[in-house]
């Protein structure tokens, strides 16, 4: 479902020229990492863009922008740039990567006002991009900032990213915040903190989160937030991008994919419980090439129960349109380039952990996917091959991933690398051997004039023996 209940399914956005597949940005120029919150009716969206900085208009360079969304209509408020970089300040280079926050910050400023939304931000004063620092600035309408004269979370290097990624928490709906951010100063990868404060500026050391259960422990991630209903923190991680070997040699912008966790509140340092893969939105799940830096919709607070809850809403980084079903990879490359970019919608829901892995097939090739099919590439559906996990369950942790040779050549790997071709997504995972209390069926890879494709019969339907992959649900 890319467009659940809490944005709207029925007008379509007022905003004239919104990318296709997009709720919010602008064709042409690139607009990602973005900030949410549901509260009174609508859905307020911050997000880091290609813009004129307010502040000095002889600077193009990132800002942070801003609109609404009618929940009910899907309808969409034109953007305006709401921030940017301060000339001679410590963010003076670069100004991206909005979370914001509501509460009751008392006189944060010195100047007597009292104001409803903080928002925290990345910046940094060096051409580089390096040495990037995190700070906070103060609103009462989300549209007019008063910045904070310092960072609040001060990088320790000026030779490489420094700290970013802030994700706010309000623990007591007034100015306590629990501030979670990535720490990219060490030269070993990155370690994710929580530091917090009384009122918003002033933070204690921060600590370190746990990193026991992720698949990739140096993982950079987009957002965390807290459901207080069922006392799990959510995290949304960014997958490595893909290898310009694979991609006709251009490097892509943009990772390909998001993986969804989860913590429980009392393990978030110890590890004593680890963190729970639960989706992946992908370029396999998704149709689009990059899908990256994923912000959760929010309360106020920071909390998730909003929306379609139990429900879990993401805002996504993507690049849009979506390529076609034969395009090159090194075109596929080239669409994912920040002028594409825009912020698109994805969702999950507890409780549903099956995919259906469906086989298709148009005049030319087959594809076998759990996840988009091409409307425009003539396919249809040629058999229904069961179910796989969303993610890793008891005996059932052996991904499948879709991948491509050439222009259409689809096919079904257990490699990550994808035998050295390109990667379209994760499909989900099998068994590896059929268990003994779950009723499973075998996966064949198998060949054919038309391309590879999967079966579930060993002959390969008259085409010759396959090869076992796994099992699958009925």
């Amino acid at each position: 479902m890319l467009l659940a209940t809490a944005f709207g399914t029925g007008c379509t956005a007022t905003l004239q020229g919104l990318p296709a597949g997009s709720i919010v940005g602008r064709p042409g120029v690139y607009d990602y990492s973005p900030s949410a919150i549901e509260s009174k009716g609508r859905i307020q969206v911050w997000w880091c863009g290609y813009a004129a900085n307010p502040n000095d208009s002889s600077q193009d360079s990132d800002t942070i922008l801003y609109s609404t969304i009618d929940p009910l209509t899907g309808a969409v408020s034109k953007p305006v740039t709401v921030m940017g970089e301060t000339p001679g300040a410590w963010d003076s280079a670069y100004t991206c990567n909005p979370q914001v926050v509501g509460g009751t910050f008392v006189n944060p400023l010195g100047n007597g006002k009292t104001y409803s939304y903080a928002m925290y931000y990345v910046g940094t004063d060096k051409e580089s991009g390096f040495g990037n620092s995190i700070g906070v600035a103060f609103s009462n309408d989300g549209v007019h900032w008063q910045k904070y004269p310092q960072p609040v979370i001060r990088a320790s290097t000026e030779t490489s990213y420094g700290v970013g990624q802030p994700a706010p928490y309000n623990s007591d709906g007034k100015s306590a915040i629990r501030l979670f951010y990535e720490d990219s100063n060490r030269s070993d990868g990155v370690a994710h903190k929580e530091a917090t404060s009384s009122d918003g500026m002033h933070f204690a050391p921060p600590r370190t989160l746990t990193s026991r259960g992720l698949r990739d422990c140096d993982a950079s991630w987009g957002d965390m937030a807290f459901d207080p209903n069922t006392g799990f923190w959510y995290a949304v991680f960014n997958l490595a991008p893909r290898g310009s070997s694979t991609t006709g040699h251009h490097q892509e912008r943009g990772q390909q994919g998001v993986q969804l966790y989860r913590i429980r509140d009392d393990a978030l340092f110890t590890g004593s419980t680890p963190w729970q893969e639960l989706h992946t939105f992908d370029t396999n799940a998704t149709g689009n090439e990059s899908n990256f830096v994923a912000g959760f919709l929010r309360g106020p607070s920071g909390n998730l129960d909003v929306g379609s809850y139990p429900t879990i809403q993401l805002l996504t980084s993507i690049s849009s349109p979506r390529p076609a079903w034969n395009d090159s990879p090194g075109r596929l490359s080239r669409t994912a380039t920040p002028n594409y970019w825009d912020v698109g919608v994805d969702d999950w829901t507890p409780g549903q952990p099956l995919l259906a892995l469906d086989r298709y097939k148009n005049s030319a090739t087959y594809d076998v996917t759990t996840g988009y099919v091409d409307p425009n590439g003539g396919f249809a559906l040629d058999q229904a091959l069961g179910h796989l996990y969303e993610s890793p369950q008891k005996g059932a942790d052996l991904p499948l991933y879709a991948c491509k040779r050439g222009a259409t050549g689809y096919f079904v790997s257990k490699s990550s690398a994808c035998d050295g071709q390109y990667i379209i997504g994760l499909e989900g995972y099998a068994y590896a051997k059929p268990p003994g209390d779950v009723k499973t069926q075998p996966l064949y890879r198998c060949h054919s004039a038309s391309g590879d494709f999967l079966s579930n019969r060993p002959k390969c339907e008259g085409q010759g023996s396959g090869e076992l992959l796994g099992f699958d649900l009925p």
